[in-house]
This record gives C-alpha cells, sequence and structure tokens, in this order.
C-alpha cells in the first residue's frame, strides 16, 4: 500500500515537472522560476533545524551567518538600512507590519480590491483579524493606478492611520511621493510583492525613498527566489516596532532553508538585478504594444501598456476565465483574470521577438481562429530554446574551478 501512495507522488511530480517546465509557457505574474543554486539550498539540513532567539536551541552558528548574510545582502539590494527575512511570504509580512503599526479601530487606507488590490488587507482578511476600518484609494480605472489628486483631498477628511501602497495589479508605479507628502497624520508602508524584483534592480520606483517607511512583500514574483517574505525600512523606529513582534508572536521557526536559497538569489539581484529589471520591463511594453496589434483588449493602453511586469488585459470576468482556459489548453498558463507576466520568460532568456510571438499566439486564443492543438505546437516549439534560467550566478566553487 505504502508503495502505492509513493508511486502516485512520484508519478504527479515527474509528470508536473515535464509539463510545467519543458512544454508550458509560464506567464503567471505571480511566479518565478529559481537558479539552480537557489534550488539546491531548498534541500541542504537547514531544513531540518530551529533556531531561537534566546540561544535555547544549540548548534546553530551557521544558521545565524546564513541570516546575516541574507539581511546584509538585502540592505545592500534595496539601499535599506533594515531588513529582516523571516517572514514566511508576503502575507505573513503585511500581517506584521499590520500587528506593529495599528491598533484596533485604526483606518488603513489601500487599493480596493475591485480595482486589484491586495483582498489581504480587506475585511475578509487581516482588516477583520485586526479590528481595523478599511478605506480605499480613489483609483483611475483607465490609468490603471491610484488618483493622486483625489486622494489628497480625501486625507484631509479621513486621516488614515496607515498608508499602503501596491497592489496584485500594477503595471504603472503609484504616485507615492505625491501622495506621501501631504500624509503627515499617515505611515506610509509600500507592499511591492508584485515589484519585489524591479525594485530590487533599481527600477519601476523607489518607495523607501519617495516618503515610505517601510518596503514589505513576496519573494517569489519578479524577485526570482523561494516563496517567502521580506521586510525592510530606513525608519529605525517604524522597522523595530514591525520587528519586535514577529518572534514568536507571527513566525516561530524560520525555515532556515528558504533563507539560505534567498540570501543566494539575493546575491545574484546584487549581480544581475538591474539588467534582469531593464528586460522585464521592455518585454512588458513590447508584449503589450503587440497585443495591441493583435487587437486583443490591453488596459492601459494610452498610458505605455506597462512600466513593470504586468500587461492586463481588459475583458470581463467571464470572458478572462474563459481565455484563461483557452490558454492553458494551449500551454500557456496565465491566471483567472488575464494578468500576463514577462517576469518568468524574460528570466528564461525571452526577450522583445519572442513578445511578438507570443502576443500572435494569445491573439489567435482570444479570437478563436485556431485549434488549441496548433497553437499548442507552436508554444512548444518556442520555448524548446529557453529552458535555461539567466541571471544566475554559479556556486562558488564551480566558479573557481572555471577561472
Amino acid at each position: 500500500m505504502s508503495y502505492h501512495y509513493l508511486e502516485r507522488l512520484e508519478n504527479a511530480v515527474r509528470l508536473h515537472e515535464e509539463w510545467r517546465n519543458t512544454e508550458c509557457l509560464n506567464m503567471i505574474a505571480s511566479e518565478n522560476f529559481a537558479s539552480p543554486e537557489a534550488r539546491r539550498m531548498l534541500t541542504t539540513d537547514f531544513c531540518n533545524r530551529y533556531t531561537a532567539t534566546d540561544k535555547f536551541y544549540r548548534g546553530s552558528r551557521f544558521t545565524d551567518e546564513v541570516q546575516a548574510l541574507a539581511e546584509e545582502v538585502a540592505r545592500k539590494v534595496f539601499n535599506a538600512r533594515f531588513a529582516d527575512v523571516r517572514p514566511f511570504s508576503g502575507h505573513i509580512a503585511d500581517m506584521a507590519v499590520l500587528q506593529g503599526l495599528t491598533k484596533r479601530g485604526d483606518k488603513i487606507l489601500s487599493v480596493n480590491p475591485s480595482d486589484g488590490g491586495y483582498q489581504g488587507f480587506t475585511q475578509d482578511s487581516l482588516g477583520r483579524l485586526f479590528g481595523l476600518k478599511d478605506i480605499y484609494f480613489p483609483y483611475d480605472k483607465d490609468a490603471v493606478n491610484i488618483d493622486a489628486k483625489e486622494t489628497r483631498r480625501m486625507l484631509e477628511s479621513e486621516k488614515p492611520n496607515l498608508i499602503i501602497f501596491g497592489s496584485s495589479f500594477i503595471p504603472f508605479p503609484h504616485p507615492v511621493k505625491e501622495i506621501a507628502g501631504d500624509a503627515d497624520d499617515s505611515v506610509c508602508v509600500y507592499d511591492g510583492s508584485h515589484v519585489m524584483g524591479l525594485l530590487a534592480g533599481g527600477e519601476f520606483q523607489d518607495p523607501l525613498r519617495e516618503g515610505c517607511s517601510l518596503l514589505m512583500g513576496s519573494t517569489h514574483k519578479t524577485f526570482p527566489g523561494p516563496q517567502g517574505g521580506i521586510i525592510l525600512g530606513n525608519n529605525e523606529e517604524v522597522f523595530k516596532q514591525v520587528a519586535a513582534d514577529l518572534y514568536p508572536m507571527i513566525v516561530d521557526n524560520i525555515h532556515w532553508n528558504r533563507v539560505a536559497s534567498l540570501a543566494l538569489t539575493l546575491t545574484e539581484m546584487l549581480q544581475f538585478g538591474k539588467s534582469y529589471a531593464q528586460a522585464v520591463i521592455k518585454n512588458s511594453q513590447a508584449l503589450g504594444k503587440a497585443l495591441d496589434e493583435n487587437d486583443v483588449h490591453v488596459r492601459g493602453a494610452s498610458h505605455g501598456y506597462s512600466k513593470s511586469h504586468q500587461v492586463l488585459l481588459g475583458y470581463d470576468k467571464t470572458k478572462s476565465e474563459f481565455i484563461a482556459k483557452r490558454l492553458e489548453e494551449s500551454n500557456i498558463i496565465i491566471d483567472n483574470l488575464c494578468r500576463i507576466g514577462t517576469n518568468e520568460v524574460t528570466r528564461m532568456g525571452m526577450g522583445p521577438p519572442q513578445m511578438e510571438e507570443i502576443a500572435e499566439l494569445i491573439g489567435i486564443v482570444v479570437h478563436g481562429k485556431k485549434p488549441s492543438d496548433v497553437v499548442k505546437k507552436r508554444t512548444k516549439s518556442l520555448i524548446k530554446d529557453f529552458k535555461t534560467p539567466r541571471y544566475v550566478l554559479r556556486s562558488a566553487a564551480e566558479a573557481a574551478a572555471r577561472a
């Protein structure tokens, strides 16, 4: 009986690896491909080890070194005074920020989920957990962005305790500087979950110098690391308020194999972050333009399609889900809201010429011109030369051997 379960498990993993890594074009904006060295770190002995801040668990001196290294490199990558790599995810990082900076009854201002904001801040999730009142940014749907002028007017009457920039739909930089300057009664933070890899490369925008006390978010979307979270900041008082409650209230064992993998990816971003981020944005703009030319409705077209990794299609929920399903049948993977991400295909070495072909394939599916097996065949042909991640470091030993 045990071998039956083992066989099922091994088969499911094998089929997933073959399909998603060798046959599919992955354009989910929330995913990426970690380098072989980063993946190797996930399988090390750290995956079974504990530490504690009071040194209750002994034998942790190398674990402590990994944490110190990860946070040192994170500070360099993001030009931040403080870094904390303990959160398990962007959601946990958000939870830590709310725990440290709000009290029950406080108002938090964020992007409405109906405008693509993160639902985790709302009354369906952390807003209710912490007893917070949710209010939302005025939003310019044509520009696919926060309306800065209307927000400044709102601040005069609403006076939120915490302002949270960042969104799950974020093709363009948020007007942080324009709003934070008038937010004297509020603490401003930035959930960079989707654009963390672009920020690491010095592209898109610079929240910590535009008026935000903290930058927090995920490490596995545009940032090509393991699934996890990070908190960064330059304001010592605000950062300490958040970091102080992380252990043991929100996180206990930190999953040190994840931190080792994150440290490796941070080091890669220190070396390659700018070129990677620039390539992602260039690909998004090329994809958006090519989709438009293939009569696919792209939101924000009049504003340049995208300045991030996201190209957003402008169809209603029913049609978006239909398009996503048809694309999956053609081995092109997106989400049901038709966010198309260029982060992983850029990581695998694709450029504007490939974006033009991808746009053509998506256009065929959207307009129903050819059966999915024809598009699937072209998809497989397209990806055959793009199966090895770029912007990666070799191990120190391998690099020394090649020198």
